[in-house]
């Protein structure tokens, strides 16, 4: 199954990353990534796009990156991710990892959004004892 992971730069993404290929229930073929088109970085965590392109390049994923604007209404945000997710299932894509683990207001947004894309979300790290995943 083809898959792709929602990656926000952050420790999370990577060990969600590691653990689905730990697992080898998916073949991962990319990383989608929302930037800020002003900035040049990661809307989430701020990171600069070349440190996530060296990130995507170490984890050997292409980035799917997702410009969006700043400040960036929801309406545009949910249009841009939209247009990006259509473009993964052309691809092939049937699963998107997430590294969530406890936020269940983000995850049912997650899973809302995905709903009738033919895009199943998957959430390795859900409810996960973070003090395991410390010492991991």
């Amino acid at each position: 199954m083809k898959a792709m992971i929602s990656w926000s730069s952050g420790k999370d993404s990577a060990f969600a990353l590691h653990e689905i290929r730990q697992a080898g229930a998916f073949d991962v073929v990319g990383a989608l990534t929302t930037v800020t088109e002003t900035f040049s970085r990661v809307s989430i965590h701020g990171v600069r796009e070349e440190i996530l392109r060296a990130q995507l390049d170490a984890a050997g994923l292409p980035p799917l990156i997702v410009p969006i604007p700043y400040p960036c209404p929801n309406e545009i945000y949910e249009q841009r991710m939209m247009q990006a997710l259509a473009q993964a299932r052309a691809d092939g894509i049937t699963h998107m990892i997430f590294g969530d683990l406890f936020l269940e207001d983000i995850r049912a947004y997650r899973e809302a959004k995905l709903s009738g894309t033919g895009i199943t979300p998957v959430f390795p790290l859900w409810q996960r004892p973070t003090a395991q995943l410390a010492r991991g």
